[in-house]
């Protein structure tokens, strides 16, 4: 009944923002400019997202090698089905997907697959908050919607180095992140402490992910690659629709992007999408060529990544790699997971202090 709930709600999101997206423009308009479009970069900018997938999946390796040194082929294919899953599933469910695909007791526990994507989510929102804060600055003040978008830059910039800093203080000291974790949830519900404590204690427990300097240098600099794929990658679609966006303005449109899709939203995340990339286009664009142009970009953009995704994660979905049908009862799954590793690591701890009490 959550999981229901949970598709709803995202499906009346994406309702919403779509709407809100279209409301008072001509359809017709935004159709004829789809079909007016150069699509001479389609191809280019399909290439450049293959190279944002490879990007993203070297770097994930570099995260997991401290605990398990995956093959590539292995590796490749769990990041296209989950990236698959994550942009089919509503409500952001498929994150739990790579973590669940990926995990393999006890060589690599679900804890320490879980740590990994969330280390790299936390990272890339450090790095993607902070871009859309400085890019902001260049935007004149008149932009609209510009004040707000700062706003949210730094509330993101801060929510996401607020959690790189718990994760500092977990790797450091496990028990004190569980009990600030825990003096948190009390006032809401013990019940509920009590069960997330015991989770986190696991995922701390699988928090291993550091690698040697030379790969985590190699892991910031594919970060940075990443990222900067992916704006450049927009601004060479967008030429298509007759806007030419420098590296402030692409970067500018990135982030806002980000922080559009970070809403829960329907499968395929449509609606945010479209919206994020309308909003971030008005603040370089006249409201005329955004209103037809802008809107029929959008609608593109979000088309390729989405079929690019899908039919990738489905080129892989029935490799030896995969097992179809753990990928719909992954959210549960991590769940369990991590409540027996955290019973597994009790019962050591137990085991452990009872072999050092003094025998009769």
């Amino acid at each position: 009944m959550r999981r229901i709930v949970q598709a709803l709600v995202g499906i009346a999101i994406s309702g919403a923002a779509l709407w809100l997206t279209l409301r008072g423009k001509d359809v017709s308009a935004i159709a004829q400019e789809i079909r007016a479009a150069d699509y001479r970069y389609l191809a280019p900018y399909v290439l450049t997202l293959l190279c944002i997938h490879l990007a993203r999946t070297v770097r994930w390796g570099i995260l997991l090698e401290p605990v398990a040194k995956l093959p590539f082929s292995r590796l490749n294919a769990v990041s296209a089905v989950g990236i698959m899953a994550l942009v089919v599933l509503p409500f952001r469910l498929g994150e739990f997907a790579r973590p669940y695909l990926v995990a393999e007791r006890p060589r690599l526990r679900v804890s320490s697959a879980l740590s990994s994507v969330v280390v790299e989510r936390v990272v890339d929102g450090v790095f993607t908050g902070l871009l859309l804060v400085v890019t902001l600055l260049a935007v004149p003040d008149g932009a609209p919607g510009v004040r707000l978008l700062r706003t949210g830059g730094v509330f993101v910039s801060l929510a996401f180095l607020g959690l790189l800093a718990f994760l500092v203080v977990a790797y450091r000291n496990r028990g004190l992140a569980v009990r600030i974790a825990a003096a948190l949830l009390q006032p809401f519900s013990p019940r509920l402490a009590a069960r997330a404590s015991g989770m986190l204690d696991a995922f701390i427990h699988g928090l291993r992910l550091v690698p040697s300097r030379r790969k985590l240098v190699l892991f910031f600099l594919l970060t940075a690659g990443y990222w900067g794929l992916n704006a450049w990658g927009m601004a060479l679609l967008a030429r298509g629709f007759g806007f030419d966006l420098g590296a402030i303005e692409a970067c500018t449109l990135l982030g806002v992007l980000v922080i559009g899709v970070m809403i829960p939203a329907g499968p395929g995340m449509i609606g945010t999408f479209q919206g994020a990339i309308v909003l971030g286009l008005s603040l370089f664009a006249s409201r005329e060529a955004v209103a037809t142009r802008g809107v029929a970009y959008a609608n593109v953009i979000w088309a390729v990544q989405l079929a690019q995704q899908v039919g990738l994660g489905l080129f892989f979905l029935f490799s030896r790699h995969i097992q179809l049908g753990r990928i719909f009862a992954a959210p549960g799954a991590i769940e369990a997971g991590l409540d027996a590793e955290e019973a597994d690591y009790q019962a050591a701890a137990d085991g452990a202090g009872a072999a050092r009490l003094p025998k009769d």
